[in-house]
């Protein structure tokens, strides 16, 4: 019995892993310079440019190859990467904006309209994933601590913001209720006062002057109620959202240190 609640437990874990991990993959066939490539690709977090630095980097330390750009695609040509295959070929890479993140595709040219699939070059197309997969695993492990650490500023002034826009909603409540309660003695002194028929006296033009004066006070925090809502709203779903983010970083990051020990044994 205890066991089977262990592999349920390790099974729901995996599961919520899983679905936080920034780590996305994909085998897709994209169109690169009006051809139609197959490529290996990966969802990352972060700036363009700071990622197509980072591959060009790896490439250079971990292949021993230099990548030229020519239409905002990064290649090296007639090479033969030895960790990937031993047939000589083209590796390119395309890298753009989507959704908010950065798509790195790369894809490796045999010949003419000729790329590295899982259907007829399984092993080879395993091994360019690999590569991809090595090269995420370098990079977040770069990368998340200083975005942890921005987000975690970012939930901070979130956080701030909407706790000032509670207590605004709360002590605007509050006042509303106060100058409801005032208004509503005021009015029945002053109905009081009507069916005695003294209609001009002293205190009912003090009682309407304070009338008056609550419910200008009451429409300020009115507004401000109305406005602090709005906040609330607003913000409620950016700090789950960014809490989210976190957590999804945090667990990508436990990931991505466990793999990177895994491929430099």
């Amino acid at each position: 019995m205890k066991n089977i609640i262990l592999i349920g437990l390790l099974l729901a874990s995996t599961l919520a892993y899983s679905q936080t991990s920034f780590i996305k993959y994909n085998e897709e066939d994209i169109l690169i310079n009006g051809v139609t490539t197959t490529v290996a690709n990966s969802q990352l977090k972060g700036d363009i440019k700071q990622i197509k630095k980072s591959w060009l980097k790896f490439v250079k330390v971990n292949l021993d190859q230099k990548m030229s750009e020519k239409d905002d695609v990064l290649s090296a040509t007639e090479v033969v990467i030895n960790q990937i295959t031993d047939k000589r070929g083209d590796l390119l890479v395309y890298i753009y904006n989507k959704d908010n993140d950065v798509l790195l595709n790369v894809a490796y040219k045999l010949g003419y309209d000729v790329f590295l699939n899982s259907e007829k070059y399984p092993e080879e197309f395993k091994k360019l994933q690999s590569y991809l997969e090595y090269f995420t695993y370098n990079y977040y492990n770069d990368y998340l601590p200083s975005y942890i650490k921005n987000k975690k500023k970012s939930l901070k002034v979130l956080t701030k913001e909407n706790r000032k826009a509670e207590k605004n909603v709360k002590k605007s409540n509050k006042c509303i209720s106060k100058f409801d309660r005032k208004n509503a003695k005021y009015t029945k002194r002053i109905n009081k006062l009507i069916e005695k028929g003294d209609t001009a006296s002293e205190k009912l033009v003090k009682y309407k002057a304070k009338i008056a004066d609550y419910d200008k006070k009451k429409e300020y925090y009115q507004e401000l109620l109305k406005v602090s809502s709005e906040i609330i709203t607003t913000l409620s779903p950016k700090i789950e959202a960014t809490k989210e983010e976190i957590n999804s970083a945090n667990l990508t990051l436990i990931e991505v240190r466990s793999k990177v020990k895994s491929f430099t044994k």
